[in-house]
């Protein structure tokens, strides 16, 4: 035996580690420090460029973690899902605005943001939390709805005007840094200024950062506040008042939304929008972070604002690109988040459809079908050209997109809010190879050709989207979803080469054959009336195929269903592919009815929407949505005459809030508790037999 002498000192890991981290500073110091050479300037536009990026990135990450912190705090810990968090920001900057025009001193408008804003997430706690304490979805959709009320409100009381907050002089104006910024022709070395309000953010995002990690990880409200998540009751039974911690925790996060929105409404403006984008930043920093770490969430902070800052500046139209890369490779390598901990598989999200609840709609065919479809098909031969297309088409369109989404929620337990972002790659495809009056592609394929292609594509996407989502569960998958819709949003918005931005494709027609213009109100109700009719069918045979019936044992219970050979993430992909026909279906559709697609088409705003609709009408069947979509169209259409269109989505909100605390599986579960006692009060008095009926009943 032979033995082999090493031949020289080897490293272990972490001095490896240790060597990449020294070089990378080193090479990070040289960048800052030294003169660039003429061929790095020219790579990177210039230094000045490169580093005005950068530092903008990581202050944009100390704004961005300030808001993200109370997010976190609040859900990656207490596991409270606030899709409310970006109204608490926006309200925060507000009256910190109005604190410091009023009193003139800019620190009393930053403790009125913290503090107001500190109120109001105990108020919520206390009234909106405590009651639905474990019920994940609808506590998304309760803080949804009030997310729409309030930005409402907050559009009535401070208009649309874009407000600053005016900036302390002492914080006011630009410091020297030591940098070389440039060099001019002379030999002149130029350094480099910076605002110092924005170092200030940066600066007092890491006091905060290091004040909350060290509360949690070591102080004793922190091990309360950790204890009470694992084990409720056993925290409870010690003797400590769970429910009074939780309500100061939730108080600080929210009050954490305030200070960020009047900091950030002083460094940058105030404007309604502004919730959607901190609250959709908020759940990109700590997906990408992890949920329930306060590093974590300074990672991803710092990753997501570096992202946003550099591609403005070298990838201006693919800059919100680089954040949702981040992401999808973040999630691809690490599901938890970089500094998150595994998570345990729990329930599913949704709970409104269980084997042992009864369907509130038959499950054969029956003399209530032939009625329904009757009166669909003579509808249109008795209303009005108005009520045909804006009313009854526009509906059938409306009630496939949620149709797509139940599909996913019902029989998968996952629910989807980037059903509005497959639909549109549907109508920007029959846009772009099909026919518009833009002079911008347009390459004039037949309906018959361009249609199926839309379809597919969306399929495709759709399914692109599935294999990213379904590695989380939940929740997760809700606000993963959220951030893709949000992202092809705003890269439609931005890129003119292939969406053609703002404006969009219009121009773009309906079929024209047989002699029949399908545009036309009689044509285009029947052509919505058949697809929606076959992707009803198809849906209600997809639930009872053998496919069906596994995806509903596979959200019941995705462990056991693994267990007894079924593979749960090609079945779940599977699902989304069939939702992305339905969607695309609708997609193409609603570009025939309008007539045009731009990214107003696919804002987050429409993504609320097709989840509106859906819960109103009920996800335990495929009618619901279809339910939905007619109630809310017709609210939209017909309330506005009552409380006017700029106060219809409060309406909606509240209706929409109504409906999730009165009757959580929406207006079928409504009509499932309503009909036995229909049915019993339909017994007639005098009836023999009539008190041996109630008695039984």
């Amino acid at each position: 035996m032979s033995l082999v002498e090493r031949s020289g000192p080897v490293l272990t890991g972490r001095q490896a580690w240790t060597l990449v981290w020294v070089l990378a500073a080193a090479l990070v110091a040289w960048l800052f420090i030294a003169v660039w050479p003429a061929w790095l300037d020219a790579v990177l536009i210039s230094k000045k460029a490169f580093i005005n990026s950068l530092f903008n990135g990581v202050t944009l990450a100390g704004l961005y973690f300030l808001v993200a912190s109370g997010f976190t705090l609040v859900f990656g810990l207490m596991r409270n899902v606030n899709l409310a968090h970006g109204s608490l920001y926006l309200l925060g900057a507000y009256l910190g605005y109005e604190v410091t025009e009023a009193t003139g001193v800019w620190l009393l408008g930053v403790a009125a943001g913290f503090a107001a804003l500190a109120v109001v997430g105990l108020l919520m706690q206390v009234f909106v939390f405590r009651r639905l304490e474990g019920d994940e979805l609808r506590q998304t959709l309760v803080t949804l709805g009030i997310a729409i009320v309030a930005a409402d409100l907050m559009l009535a009381i401070w208009t649309g005007v874009t407000y600053q907050i005016g900036v302390p002089a002492w914080l006011d104006g630009a410091i020297k840094l030591p940098i070389i910024a440039a060099v001019r022709s002379n030999g002149t070395v130029v350094m480099m200024t910076y605002p110092l309000y924005r170092l200030v953010v940066f600066a007092a995002a890491i006091v905060i950062g290091v004040g909350l990690w060290l509360m949690i990880s070591g102080t004793r409200v922190g091990m309360m506040i950790r204890a009470g998540v694992d084990d409720r009751s056993m925290l409870s039974a010690s003797g400590i008042n769970v429910h009074a911690v939780f309500a100061i925790v939730f108080a600080v996060g929210a009050g954490l939304a305030g200070f960020a929105g009047v900091v950030g409404g002083s460094a940058l403006s105030l404007a309604p929008g502004e919730d959607v984008r901190y609250l959709l930043a908020s759940l990109v920093v700590v997906i990408v972070g992890g949920m329930g770490s306060i590093t974590g969430a300074a990672i991803g902070a710092l990753l997501v604002g570096l992202a946003e800052q550099i591609g403005l500046v070298y990838l201006p139209t693919y800059g919100i690109v680089l954040t949702f890369i981040i992401m999808v490779v973040t999630l691809a390598m690490r599901p938890q988040g970089i500094m998150g901990t595994a998570r345990i598989a729990a329930a599913p999200v949704l709970t409104l459809d269980r084997p042992n609840q009864v369907s509130a709609v038959p499950a054969h065919f029956g003399p209530a079908h032939i009625a329904v479809a009757a009166a669909l098909i003579i509808y249109p031969l008795l209303a009005s050209d108005f009520f045909v297309t804006q009313i009854g088409a526009y509906s059938l369109i409306w009630g496939l997109l949620a149709l797509s989404m139940m599909l996913l929620a019902g029989y998968g337990g996952m629910v989807s809010l980037a059903q509005i972002t497959i639909a549109g790659v549907a109508a920007y495809t029959v846009a772009i190879f099909g026919t518009n009056n833009m002079n911008i592609y347009g390459f004039g394929w037949p309906f018959w050709v361009v249609a199926p292609f839309a379809v597919l594509l969306a399929a495709v996407a759709s399914t692109i989207i599935g294999a990213i989502s379904v590695r989380t569960e939940g929740i997760y998958t809700i606000m993963i979803t959220l951030a893709i819709a949000a992202a092809f949003f705003y890269f439609t918005q931005q890129n003119y080469a292939l969406f053609n931005g703002h404006s969009g494709f219009a121009g773009i027609p309906a079929p024209n054959f047989w002699g029949i213009n399908w545009r036309d109100p009689l044509p285009f109700y029947y052509l919505c009336l058949f697809v929606a009719a076959a992707a009803y069918a198809g849906v209600l045979y997809c639930s009872r195929s053998t496919f069906g019936l596994a995806l509903q044992a596979i959200r019941d219970n995705g462990r056991r269903a693994r267990a007894i050979g079924f593979d749960v993430i090609d079945h779940k992909i599977i699902a989304y592919f069939y939702s992305g026909v339905v969607a695309g279906l609708a997609g193409v559709l609603l570009v025939w009815f309008n007539g045009r697609v731009s990214p107003g088409t696919v804002d987050v705003g429409q993504a609320i929407n097709v989840l509106v609709i859906a819960v109103i009408g009920g996800l335990r069947h495929p009618i619901g949505p279809f339910l939905g979509a007619l109630f809310v169209v017709l609210i939209q259409t017909f309330a506005i005459d009552i409380v006017g269109a700029e106060r219809y989505n409060t309406l909606i909100g509240l209706l929409f809030l109504a409906i999730v605390f009165i009757s959580p599986d929406g207006l079928l579960g409504l009509w499932g508790k309503l009909k036995p006692l229909l049915a019993q009060q339909s017994v007639l008095p005098g009836v023999p037999g009539e008190a041996e009926l109630r008695a039984k009943s």
